[in-house]
C-alpha cells in the first residue's frame, strides 16, 4: 500500500507538482452549479475512490505483521527506572479498557486543514489551501454516531478569489468511539501490537523492542470537589532514528493509566525513495519465498512489482523527496470526574520534492455540551458499503481479483460499475426528495476501515455553510480561542534537545537531481550531489560535492548537525561560491539559474570562500537564525557567456562580475524574518532584518585594511486590498555598512530590488529602497503594475544622493508571487526594456 502511494505521488508531482501532495490527503471537489447537476457522476467517482482505498487497506491487512520479539535483554534495557515500567504497563492496559458507564456524549467538533506552497523553507508564508468545518457530533453506545454538519468553508487564496464548497469523504473528526486510538496516529483504530509495516506505536504490546522509557516529572491537579489527580510524564525515545518511530513526552493519569496530554514527532524525516526501495526489496523477497505458496498471492505481488517501478528520470527530478511530521500535540479534558475525552489535537509537518515544499497543519478541537446526557439519536436508513456491495456480487473471488482471467475481470468490473452508477442515481433522487421535504439530507459513512458507521446530516443549501455562526469570524484567524494556541506552544517546548532517539547510525542517503543543478557565469553548468546520514541523539552528518563545467573548480562542504525537529545547530567546513548580494533573493537557486541559462540574466555577484561556520537555523517559517564564521574570501572571475538566447542569435550577455577584495573574515551574522497575515484582502506583513559584524584579519596577505566591520539592513513589505478587487503592496528598505569589503556592501538593480536596471547600477556602503505595486487582489495569475526607486552609495552622500535609480513596468504574478514575470522599463540611468522571470516575489 505504501509503495503504491509513493509511486502515485511521484508521478502526479511531475504533472502538477504544487498540488499533488495536498490532493494525496484530501479528496476535494469545488462545487459549482454545473457540478451539482452532475451529482450522480460525482458520487460514482467517490465510490471508485472508496473502492481503491478499501482495496489498499485489505491489501495491507493481508500483509503479515512484522515485529521484533521482545527478548529479556531488550525488555531490561527498555526501562531507565522502575517507575517507567509500571507507568507503561498501566497505560498499555488502559488503551483497551472501555468504561461501560460512558454511554453517550454531545459535542461540537472543529477541524481546520491548511497547506502552503513554496520554493524555500524560510521565506514569505503562502497559503495554498485551507478548509474549516464545524459539526455537532452525538455518540451513544447503542446508537452509534450521528453528525450534523453546521459549517464548512474553504479558500484557495493563491488560486481563486472565491471560496470553494469542499466535499471530503470523511466530514469532521469524531472525538471518541470504542477502540479509538488515543494518540491520534495511524488508521484511527487502536492496535494491540506493534507492526513495522506502519508507524510503530510507542505504547502497544511489543514496543519495548523499539523504544526506551524514562519516568519524568509529576503534576497534581485538584478538582473543584477536592479530588486530587496525579499526572506522571513518560519520556519515550526510539532505539534508532527512523521515520516510523516517534520521540515524545506523554502524560498519563497515574491511577487509571489514561492519556491526558502528549507531544511527539517523527524521529527522522521519511525519505520516500528509500522507503520505496525498501518496500520493493521486501516484496521481491516475499515473492521468492512464496514460490510454493498461494498462486493468487504470487500473481498479485508480481503485478504490483511490475506496476510500481519508478522511472529513474522521475527520481532524478524529484530528489530529494521526503515527508516529515514535525510536531503532534494531543490534550484531553476530564468530564464527569472520570472520563478523559479529547479537547485539542494538532499536527504540523511538510512534504518536499526537489525544490518544492508543501508545509501543512491539521488542527482539531472539541467542546462537550453533555456527557451521558439523555438526548436520543435519530435513526437513519443504512446503505450498503462498497465492500458489501462488491462481495454480494462476487463473493470471495474479489479477494483473488488478480488471479481471475482478464475477460472475467473486465465483465465483473463492468457489472460493478453499472451497479455503482445506479446506486449513485438513486442516492441523488433520495437527496432531492429529502431536500424538498425539510432542507436537509442524510447519508451514511463507513469510517476507520468499517469500525464506525456514521450518519451525516447536511444542509441542502451548502452556500449557507460558509456563513455559519459556529465558524470563526475569519478563516484566516490564528484560532487562539478555537484551538488553544498558547497551550499548544507550551506543550511543544517539551520537544527539546534532551528528548532524542538513541545513538544508532542509519544507512547513508544520497541526494542528487534537479535541486542540485545550477547555472551561472562563474561555474557555468554546475552539478552537485549530497550524502547524509542520521546518527541518533539528534545528530547527523552531510557532505556535498560540486563541480562547475566552466571554471573547472571543485566545491564542497562537510558538516555535522543536531536538531530537535524545530531548531538545528550545524557546524561545518566548506569551499563554496559566495554571493555578495545575498540580501535579496537566492542567485544560486534553481529559479535564478533558469534565468541565467535562458537569457544571461545572472542576478548575483560571486566570490569564492573557504572556511568554517557554526549555524543555528529554524526548520521552517520565520524567526531568528544565527551564524558565526571564519572564512577566506577571494576573487571569482566570469568564465562563460553562453545562454540560450545568445545561442540563437540574440544579444543577451552576462554582466561582468565584481572584483572581490581578498580578506580573511571572522564574523557573526543574525537574520530575523517575520510573517504576519494570510488573508490576501487583509493586512499582510513580511519583514527581513539582517545584522552582521566581525573582524578583517589579514593585513599582510590581503588588500583590505584590518579592523572591525559591521552592516545592518532591513526590508519591510506591507500589502492590503484596495477596494473589492485590487490590492497594493509597499516595500521599504534601508541599510548601512562600515569598514566592510566590497563583497559586503549593497548592490541595487535587478528583479529583486529596482527593476528595469542592471544589477549593480547603484552600489555602496549604504542604501535605501522603495517599491510600490498594485494588481488584482487574488487569483492564480494576476496582472501587476509596479514602480521601483532606490539609491546606494557612500554614507557621506546620503543627504545629497543625486537622482536615484528607478524603473516601472507591468508584471504577472503566478500563485501569489511564487513565480513572477516582469516586463520593466528603466527610467534612470538605463532607459531600456527588460524581461525578468524569477521566483519567490514579495507580491
Amino acid at each position: 500500500m505504501r509503495r503504491r502511494l509513493i509511486r502515485f505521488t511521484a508521478s502526479a508531482m511531475v504533472v502538477a507538482l504544487p498540488f499533488a501532495l495536498v490532493l494525496q490527503a484530501v479528496s476535494v471537489q469545488v462545487g459549482t452549479s454545473k457540478a451539482r447537476e452532475d451529482s450522480a457522476r460525482r458520487a460514482a467517482v467517490r465510490d471508485s475512490i472508496r473502492a481503491e482505498m478499501i482495496n489498499r487497506s485489505e491489501d495491507n491487512r493481508r500483509r503479515p505483521v512484522r515485529r521484533i520479539p521482545v527478548t529479556p535483554d531488550l525488555e531490561r534495557s527498555a526501562f531507565k527506572d522502575p517507575d517507567a515500567r509500571q507507568l507503561l504497563l498501566r497505560a498499555r492496559a488502559a488503551r483497551f479498557e472501555q468504561d461501560s458507564t460512558l454511554l453517550s456524549y454531545d459535542a461540537t467538533a472543529y477541524q481546520r486543514i491548511s497547506a502552503g506552497l513554496g520554493f524555500r523553507a524560510i521565506g514569505r508564508d503562502r497559503l495554498l489551501f485551507r478548509s474549516e468545518n464545524a459539526t455537532r457530533v452525538r455518540w451513544s453506545r447503542s446508537g452509534g454516531v450521528y453528525v450534523d454538519l453546521k459549517g464548512r468553508r474553504t479558500v484557495f487564496p493563491m488560486v481563486d478569489e472565491h471560496s470553494g464548497d469542499v466535499n471530503m469523504d470523511e466530514i469532521g473528526p469524531i472525538p471518541y468511539f470504542p477502540g479509538r486510538e488515543a494518540l491520534w496516529v495511524g488508521s484511527g483504530l487502536a492496535r494491540a501490537e506493534v507492526d513495522e509495516n506502519e508507524l510503530v506505536h510507542p505504547i502497544a504490546t511489543g514496543a519495548e523492542a523499539y523504544y526506551r522509557y524514562e519516568a519524568g516529572d509529576s503534576l497534581t491537579i485538584t478538582l473543584s470537589d477536592g479530588k486530587a489527580i496525579r499526572l506522571r510524564e513518560l519520556r519515550i525515545e526510539p532505539r534508532r532514528p527512523e521515520w516510523k518511530f516517534s520521540v515524545g513526552s506523554f502524560w498519563f493519569d497515574q491511577e487509571s493509566g489514561r492519556l491526558v496530554r502528549a507531544v511527539y514527532r517523527m524521529a527522522a524525516p521519511m525519505n520516500i525513495w528509500a522507503v520505496a526501495d525498501e518496500e520493493s526489496a521486501r516484496e521481491r523477497a516475499e515473492r521468492h519465498a512464496d514460490a510454493a505458496g498461494d498462486t493468487t498471492s504470487r500473481g498479485r505481488r508480481r503485478n504490483r512489482d511490475d506496476d510500481d517501478d519508478v522511472p529513474g528520470w522521475v527520481k532524478g527530478m524529484m530528489s530529494p523527496m521526503e515527508a516529515n511530521l514535525e510536531a503532534v500535540t494531543v490534550e484531553y479534558g476530564l468530564y464527569g470526574g472520570r472520563y478523559w475525552l479529547p479537547q485539542t489535537q494538532y499536527a504540523e509537518g511538510y512534504a518536499k520534492a526537489s525544490f518544492m515544499r508543501v508545509p501543512f497543519k491539521l488542527e482539531e478541537s472539541f467542546k462537550y455540551a453533555s456527557v451521558n446526557g439523555t438526548d436520543s439519536l435519530p435513526t437513519a436508513s443504512r446503505e450498503k458499503t462498497y465492500r458489501e456491495l462488491r462481495d454480494s456480487l462476487f463473493g470471495h473471488d474479489s479477494t483473488r481479483w488478480m488471479a481471475l482471467a482478464p475477460d472475467v475481470r473486465a465483465a465483473r468490473t463492468k457489472e460493478l460499475a453499472a451497479l455503482i452508477s445506479s446506486r449513485a442515481a438513486a442516492r441523488a433522487e433520495r437527496r432531492k426528495a429529502e431536500c424538498a421535504a425539510d432542507g436537509f439530507y442524510t447519508a451514511t459513512q463507513s469510517r476507520f476501515d468499517g469500525a464506525v458507521r456514521a450518519t451525516v446530516r447536511t444542509p441542502c443549501d451548502t452556500a449557507a455553510l460558509a456563513r455559519a455562526p459556529e465558524l470563526s469570524p475569519s478563516i484566516y484567524d490564528a484560532g487562539e480561542d478555537l484551538f488553544g494556541v498558547t497551550e499548544r506552544n507550551e506543550l511543544l517546548k517539551a520537544l527539546d534537545f534532551s528528548l532524542q532517539p538513541v545513538w544508532a547510525p542509519m544507512p547513508v542517503q544520497l541526494d542528487y537531481g534537479l535541486s542540485h543543478l545550477r547555472y551561472n557565469r562563474v561555474e557555468g553548468l554546475s552539478f552537485g550531489a549530497r550524502a547524509s546520514q542520521v546518527l541518533g541523539k539528534g545528530y547527523s552528518w552531510g557532505a556535498e560535492a560540486r563541480a562547475g563545467t566552466a571554471d573547472h573548480s571543485l566545491y564542497g562542504d562537510l558538516s555535522v548537525s543536531r536538531t530537535n525537529g524545530r531548531h538545528t545547530w550545524r557546524v561545518g567546513g566548506y569551499r563554496r561560491l559566495g554571493v555578495a548580494n545575498s540580501d535579496w533573493g537566492n542567485p544560486l537557486s534553481f529559479g535564478a539559474s533558469l534565468g541565467a541559462a535562458l537569457y544571461g540574466r545572472d542576478e548575483g555577484y560571486f566570490y569564492r570562500a573557504s572556511g568554517m561556520e557554526l549555524e543555528r537555523a529554524l526548520a521552517r517559517g520565520g524567526g531568528l537564525s544565527m551564524k558565526a564564521f571564519l572564512e577566506r574570501e577571494h576573487n571569482a572571475t566570469a568564465n562563460t557567456t553562453w545562454n540560450v538566447s545568445r545561442a540563437f542569435g540574440g544579444r543577451s550577455e552576462f554582466q561582468p562580475n565584481i572584483t572581490t577584495e581578498r580578506a580573511t573574515v571572522a564574523g557573526i551574522a543574525l537574520r530575523n524574518q517575520l510573517n504576519r497575515g494570510l488573508d490576501p484582502l487583509g493586512w499582510r506583513l513580511y519583514g527581513d532584518a539582517r545584522l552582521e559584524g566581525g573582524l578583517l584579519l589579514d593585513r599582510a596577505l590581503g588588500d583590505t585594511a584590518p579592523g572591525a566591520y559591521g552592516r545592518a539592513a532591513g526590508d519591510l513589505t506591507i500589502s492590503r486590498a484596495v477596494g473589492p478587487r485590487f490590492a497594493a503592496a509597499l516595500t521599504l528598505g534601508a541599510g548601512y555598512s562600515h569598514g566592510a569589503p566590497v563583497q559586503r556592501q549593497f548592490f541595487l538593480g535587478g528583479a529583486q530590488t529596482v527593476r528595469g536596471q542592471l544589477l549593480g547600477s547603484a552600489a555602496g556602503e549604504a542604501y535605501w529602497l522603495g517599491r510600490l505595486e498594485m494588481g488584482h487582489a487574488v487569483g492564480a495569475v494576476r496582472p501587476v503594475l509596479f514602480g521601483d526607486v532606490g539609491w546606494a552609495g557612500p554614507w557621506a552622500q546620503r543627504s545629497h544622493p543625486g537622482r536615484p535609480i528607478s524603473g516601472v513596468g507591468l508584471g504577472t504574478s503566478v500563485l501569489d508571487g511564487l513565480i513572477r514575470l516582469d516586463l520593466s522599463r528603466g527610467l534612470h540611468p538605463r532607459k531600456r526594456n527588460r524581461l525578468d522571470l524569477y521566483v519567490e516575489a514579495r507580491f
